[in-house]
């Protein structure tokens, strides 16, 4: 069943979720979707790492995570926000837009209702930005909850997504819950870092875990540039070797390169695992608060620029869907996508997915004034 609007009267009465993926900040960073591909089927990062790992082809792993964060993590890492200009401004925009319908929807919500979840796979803090720029503005009251609490260090716990602030009058003799987003980074953040047993997050500066002299300079060029051409293929890619005479020099860069790259508090695309126990024990915290929440009565799940590769996240909405009340919305960035989403979900009827209602690609903007928006007498 495919719809081009999301009813916000049918969202109102509802425990209301987002799963927001790599699309909704395309156009600022750049998401795991190739140029490369096979048979007409464009490949993503995520599904070369499989293919990869079919063929145990250790240092194409090794040159593709590279490529990841090179062109993928480095970018969320050294953004200047005050710094954008044309499209990639745009995104912030879109954000902040996002944020404010959410917050009017709240503004009609009482008591301990007047809360929405963003879960998010992405590592960037576009949502963070975003509202601070919202709480510069002064127009609206809200608390935006990333789970941190402290001051020169502020420590993310699963558990303090259930807490929420109320604001009383000086002699008490009245109370309001504050609006509130819960904003649940699902695949961790470029802003986290392991602290003793727990996890410190630090908009202000982060590091560059991964050093320059860690990136393969032998054959990361000519991998980037075959990945990034439409004229090469997977089995061309494949074909790659390490020359004998530098098989030594590229395993001591490649070593290099995971001791730190494996400091990174992010999770790997596809079913690379995370060996790090406290963030492993977050991620798991995480997905079970989703899990929770697509199983309460009532729940709304939107999601928006989420691939669905994912195939933890996937099947855990697929448990989820059992749910009667549960209704599911897939944006899709083109219809052609419909196809290979029925696949994962053909069993499940409490689940629409989105299109643009002229077939054209449903991008962020499109979303903000076409899918989900105040009606005129809401405005």
């Amino acid at each position: 069943m495919t719809t081009s609007k999301i009813e916000l009267n049918d969202l109102h009465d509802k425990n209301i979720n987002y799963l927001i993926g790599a699309g909704a900040s395309a156009g600022l960073f750049p998401t795991l979707a190739l140029d490369i591909h096979t048979e007409g089927k464009y490949e993503t990062i995520e599904t070369l790492a499989t293919e990869f790992d079919s063929i145990d082809a250790k240092h194409l792993k090794a040159l593709l995570l590279m490529y990841y964060y090179e062109e993928c993590i480095k970018p969320v890492i050294s953004v200047d926000f005050t710094a954008l200009e044309d499209d990639k401004q745009i995104v912030i925009d879109n954000y902040k837009k996002f944020m404010k319908l959410n917050l009017e929807i709240l503004h009609r919500k009482r008591g301990y209702d007047r809360k929405i979840n963003f879960f998010t796979t992405n590592y960037d803090s576009c949502l963070a930005y975003a509202a601070d720029e919202l709480y510069e503005e002064k127009s609206i009251r809200f608390n935006i909850n990333d789970g941190s609490r402290g001051f020169h260090k502020k420590i993310v716990e699963a558990r303090n997504f259930d807490c929420m602030t109320t604001e009383s009058g000086i002699f008490d003799r009245n109370k309001e819950v504050q609006r509130q987003i819960n904003l649940i980074h699902l695949h961790g953040s470029a802003f986290w870092r392991k602290h003793n047993d727990s996890i410190l997050v630090d908009y202000s500066s982060p590091d560059k875990i991964v050093s320059e002299s860690s990136i393969d300079r032998m054959y990361y060029g000519d991998f980037k540039e075959m990945l990034e051409s439409s004229f090469h293929t997977v089995d061309q890619l494949c074909s790659m070797i390490i020359d004998d005479d530098n098989k030594a020099a590229f395993e001591n860069i490649q070593y290099d390169f995971y001791r730190e790259y494996n400091q990174l508090p992010i999770v790997n695309p596809t079913k690379w695992k995370f060996h790090e126990t406290v963030f492993e024990e977050h991620y798991y915290q995480m997905l079970r608060h989703l899990s929770y929440e697509l199983e309460k009565p009532n729940s709304v799940l939107i999601a928006f620029g989420f691939s669905f590769a994912d195939e933890h996240i996937r099947n855990l909405i697929k448990r989820s869907l059992t749910n009667p009340t549960l209704q599911v919305y897939i944006c899709c960035y083109r219809e052609t996508m419909i196809p290979e989403l029925q696949k994962y979900f053909s069993d499940f009827n409490n689940i629409e997915y989105v299109v643009h209602e002229k077939g054209e690609v449903l991008d962020f903007s499109y979303f903000n004034s076409h899918v989900l928006t105040l009606g005129e007498d809401d405005a």
